[in-house]
């Protein structure tokens, strides 16, 4: 429970960040608001399965060393945060 509670309040902390200070969207009013958020959240879920598939598939199907699967899993999920939030969650509609 104590991991579940970390996760959403480092996602909450990242959801503000992203909003004001990296993509500089500004406050349109609540609605607007946990409509970006909710959309922020379902894509971080996501990036944390696809995490999980990475990190799985990398070390116990193939066998790669695990330090090289985080570094590569690290990158690929970073990127595709970046762009979703950029183009989906923060974009001008």
């Amino acid at each position: 429970m104590g991991n579940v509670i970390a996760w959403l309040l480092a996602t909450l902390v990242t959801y503000l960040s992203n909003k004001f200070l990296v993509f500089h969207s500004g406050y349109h009013g609540v609605q607007q608001m946990l409509r970006e958020l909710s959309s922020f959240l379902c894509a971080r879920s996501l990036a944390l399965l696809m995490d999980f598939v990475i990190i799985w598939t990398g070390i116990s199907l193939l066998r790669y060393p695990a330090l090289a699967v985080k570094i590569f899993d690290n990158v690929v999920v970073g990127i595709l945060n970046y762009l979703v939030s950029k183009w989906v969650i923060f974009s001008e509609k």
